[in-house]
């Protein structure tokens, strides 16, 4: 399947079911003024596409579709799957979801209340489906699909229902043949948990202290899964119908991990994505989202929803600054968006979301995003087509270590996400590009590849990062890695196992849980360690940006002295020579972190979480300095993201984004070389 040729694109998602038909042919006509040329329409109308079981209404996304085209306006429709009308859940109640949080089972009257386990809607989701791809899969105006809407939306990818237990123990039973080989994987004898038979095997409900985690494991994985397997039931039954020239998405969500993103992309034309920054902490959140969907295939993507203004659903809802929406959309396009569909056309009276804004106000009026997209089209017109190429630094992201370290995560405040994001923070902020990549992916052309907590072992992925440094790469693992099976029971080799220690050329001697209070120093190994006591050492009040020496420099923002918190690990070197030392605590002179070099190329292992992750001695090994685009004279705390795009002669695009609240004067950028 190709996807239609891109020139940067707008769109909207429109409803024409919460409209009288009388105003379509005006809203499209004002869309189109603001430089509209995609409408996504249908992912919440199946009561009024089939209002009774078996029987069809299309006659008006018929007309929805005629007046649109003659607008000049290309549709994308959705499959309606998300949102089962009453009439069906009324005669079915087992297509309910039972709330793995309560095990209380959902009431209808919401969305993505549903299980994808319930024989009831699968075939109510396949008669559906099969008959509006039937009426409108060749329609000359509708150029790709949605499937359903958002999975896992409201905490709703588990089930722990009847039907889902049954799934799950036949699931298991294909995954691992035996019960033999499940327990040995699980390591249920542990608190007396053997299984003598598939039936005995629960779901991870609410029960009186923790399940064990190979199970728990095991569920993430398998209700993953059954979102994957879903989706892939309707493209079967789009693909025929709609042809080789149309596409097939879904829409992603921000920051999500209930869902192997990877997997879930895998049976897609183009990634979607729902972009709402409000959702995040700030402009380098929102750029690490739009980098992981680039990177979930490797290729543009779209934005199917593109936040107009102020939302509906979160604690508090800010005022959206005047020029914000357009930064928002550009900045979507220099990250690899073909396309940004606003959500929505115009604010809406009626539902649960009447106080989300659109490109119009509730009376009609126009909004200031409406205005800020017709800037947007204006820009795009006068701009030339640009990629962004492949980046020089990638980032592995992996669904399953996430799983593993969030389900035993041994400090509260460890988490997977925000270690990530602490890498990418830094690179961000250097204006150097990263893609992000799957633990399996071919690494070669990219300077620097960070792992971050590699928790599964897979000796797969050891050879292929062994080849990538003996090629001349630069491989930087962290702590917590390769100490678990896949099953989530610990190794019994040392750690790292699976080959990676041998990589690294290290050995983990003991990790620690570092409390949130408790912060020490590092040093590099030729500094002489200064004479502190462990109870000042201890506390990042007395000591941060007091000891010189280990300052950054650069403008990049490195504290004058290194510290760590969360976790940290010493080690024992091999082949690896030290890279940093502790300076206090009674692992004092520990090696913190190592370099192995390994045919053209060296392997890193971090062994604690620094305060910036990527520190001054490590930064500069693997050339990032190079890389980085300065900015010497720029505003300080101005929020200005610069990215290097490519035209069709291979010539390079400097685009900068100012995030800050304020107008920002840039000099002339000195480039990195």
């Amino acid at each position: 399947m190709s996807l239609p040729p891109q020139t940067r694109r707008i769109g909207v998602a429109y409803y024409p079911e919460h409209w009288p038909e009388s105003r379509w042919a005006d809203d499209a006509r004002v869309l189109r003024e603001a430089g509209i040329s995609i409408v996504r329409m249908m992912e919440f109308a199946w009561d009024k596409l089939e209002p009774r079981q078996g029987e069809y209404r299309f006659d008006w996304m018929d007309r929805a579709l005629e007046t649109f085209q003659a607008a000049g306006i290309q549709a994308v429709l959705c499959t309606p799957t998300p949102t089962p009308p009453p009439w069906l859940s009324h005669q079915h109640p087992e297509i309910l979801r039972v709330n793995d949080r309560t095990a209380v089972r959902d009431v209808p009257g919401s969305r993505r209340h549903v299980n994808a386990f319930a024989p009831a809607y699968l075939e109510a989701c396949d008669r559906i489906v099969t008959a509006i791809a039937d009426r409108w899969g060749q329609h000359a105006n509708v150029i790709g699909w949605q499937i359903d809407n958002e999975f896992g939306c409201h905490n709703s990818t588990r089930d722990v229902s009847d039907l889902s237990r049954a799934a799950f123990q036949a699931w298991l039973r294909g995954k691992y043949g035996t019960l033999d080989a499940l327990n040995a994987a699980w390591g249920t004898q542990f608190w007396s948990a053997t299984y003598t038979a598939w039936e005995q095997i629960p779901v991870p409900a609410p029960t009186t202290a923790d399940h064990n985690p190979g199970l728990l494991l095991d569920f993430r994985r398998f209700s993953s899964g059954a979102w994957v397997r879903f989706q892939k039931r309707q493209i079967d039954i789009l693909r025929p119908r709609i042809g080789p020239d149309r596409f097939i998405t879904h829409n992603f969500m921000i920051h999500f991990f209930e869902i192997d993103y990877f997997e879930l992309a895998r049976d897609l034309d183009v990634v979607g994505f729902d972009n709402y920054p409000y959702g995040m902490t700030g402009p380098l959140e929102t750029a690490l989202n739009l980098d992981l969907m680039r990177g979930l295939k490797g290729k543009p993507f779209w934005v199917l929803e593109q936040q107009p203004g102020p939302v509906n659903w979160a604690p508090f809802n800010p005022p959206v600054a005047p020029g914000q929406v357009r930064a928002w959309t550009h900045q979507a396009f220099v990250h690899g968006a073909d396309a940004v569909l606003y959500f929505r056309e115009r604010a809406v009276n009626i539902g649960q979301e009447q106080y989300h804004s659109g490109l119009m106000k509730h009376d009609g009026a126009l909004d200031r995003g409406y205005h800020e997209a017709k800037q947007v089209s204006d820009d795009l017109a006068h701009l030339p087509a640009l990629t962004r190429p492949k980046a020089p630094v990638a980032i592995v992201f992996d669904y399953e270590d996430l799983w593993t370290l969030e389900l035993d995560p041994h400090n509260a405040e460890f988490s997977y996400y925000r270690l990530v994001t602490d890498m990418y923070r830094q690179l961000w902020e250097a204006h150097i590009p990263v893609d992000f990549v799957p633990r399996d992916a071919d690494l070669a052309g990219y300077k620097a590849v960070f792992v971050p907590s590699p928790a599964l072992i897979d000796e797969a992925h050891t050879a292929t990062w062994r080849a990538y440094v003996e090629g001349g790469g630069k491989l930087v693992v962290t702590f917590r890695a390769f100490f678990k099976n896949p099953g989530s029971t610990w190794t019994d080799q040392p750690m790292p196992a699976g080959g990676l220690g041998e990589l690294l050329g290290v050995r983990v001697d003991e990790f620690f849980c570092i409390p949130p209070v408790k912060w020490v120093g590092l040093r590099r190994p030729d500094e002489i360690a200064p004479d502190w006591d462990d109870d000042r050492g201890s506390h990042v009040s007395d000591l941060a940006g007091k000891t010189p020496g280990y300052g950054f420099g650069e403008g990049f923002g490195m504290p004058a002295k290194l510290h760590y918190h969360t976790w940290a690990e010493t080690l024992t070197p091999s082949a690896a020579e030290p890279l940093m030392r502790y300076v206090d605590g009674f692992w004092k002179d520990a090696v913190a972190a190592t370099v192995n070099k390994v045919g053209a190329g060296e392997a890193y292992y971090l062994g604690c979480w620094c305060d910036k992750i990527i520190p001054r001695s490590l930064w500069q090994a693997l050339g990032l300095e190079s890389l980085a685009i300065k900015v010497e004279d720029g505003p300080r705390g101005a929020a200005i993201e610069i990215v290097r795009l490519q035209d069709a002669d291979g010539h390079l695009h400097e685009v900068r984004i100012n995030h800050a609240k304020r107008t920002v004067t840039l000099p002339v950028l000195e480039t990195g070389k």
